[in-house]
């Protein structure tokens, strides 16, 4: 019997290559960003197009569909991958557009979607200057697309200086407290001066400290109202303050 191979075929094979591309971990995190890009918001697309729209639908509806399922798939997908432990990581992303790529290439091959493949040259259309603007306009938008997803994710956040106050209530309750430990790490590139002022709920203090990046101060005091409270200021004081902590005994 004559395999029929069709032109949706390729979708499966550019998907896994996608897929391990980007979890490979001595692919450069540019390309293998890029790759991951692709599988997750340009084969999804394609896949779900061939599965839901019948074949003799014009360019324009086809369009129109990727873009539509590339979004509403990845809209979907941050849902339910917010809800797992390991949060939107890269491996849990390209998972899920490669089970979703599968999937939608199943449904469009059971169908009978996709025309025969034929290695054959193709017909080269005749481009018109308005098509050959679109096309270019098209390439730079999806290479910007690209170029800020992978930057994006591979931006780390600068750490910001901790402060934290913590009850002497059981397991630390806020309930009861009658003592607190305030204190504070600098993460700042260089040697920093803070001003604590520590609001125990009957009395306001103010400490001045240095501390070097890395450094941690604490302060214990006894908590003599309500809502105990820390404004911390760098430098001066000012408004509003640079972190503020709080906890209710209550």
């Amino acid at each position: 019997m004559e395999t029929k191979f069709c032109k949706i075929d390729l979708i499966p094979v550019a998907a896994l290559v996608c897929y391990v591309i980007s979890l490979l971990p001595f692919i450069p995190r540019e390309v293998s960003g890029a790759f991951g890009v692709a599988l997750c918001f340009i084969l999804t697309g394609v896949a779900g197009t061939c599965a839901s729209l019948p074949g003799e639908a014009s360019g324009i509806a086809r369009f129109t569909a990727a873009m539509a399922w590339s979004l509403g798939t990845g809209i979907v997908g941050g849902l339910i991958l917010n809800f797992l432990p390991s949060g939107l990581v890269r491996f849990n992303w390209v998972t899920y557009a490669l089970a979703l790529t599968l999937l939608a290439y199943a449904v469009a091959r059971g169908r009978g979607a996709g025309s025969r493949l034929e290695l054959r040259r193709p017909n080269m259309p005749t481009l018109t200057p308005i098509a050959g603007v679109k096309i270019v306009a098209a390439a730079i938008a999806v290479t910007g697309a690209i170029v800020i997803s992978v930057s994006s994710a591979h931006h780390v956040a600068t750490p910001f200086t901790e402060i934290w106050l913590v009850p002497d209530g059981p397991a630390h309750s806020p309930v009861g407290a009658t003592g607190a430990v305030f204190g504070i790490r600098s993460h700042e590139k260089s040697s920093e001066d803070f001003i604590a002022v520590i609001d125990t709920g009957a009395h306001v203090t103010t400490h001045r400290v240095t501390l070097a990046p890395n450094q941690v101060w604490t302060h214990p005091f006894a908590v003599q109202g309500e809502k105990p409270m820390a404004n911390v200021y760098r430098a001066r004081v000012a408004d509003p303050p640079y972190r503020t902590v709080w906890f209710v005994r209550r």
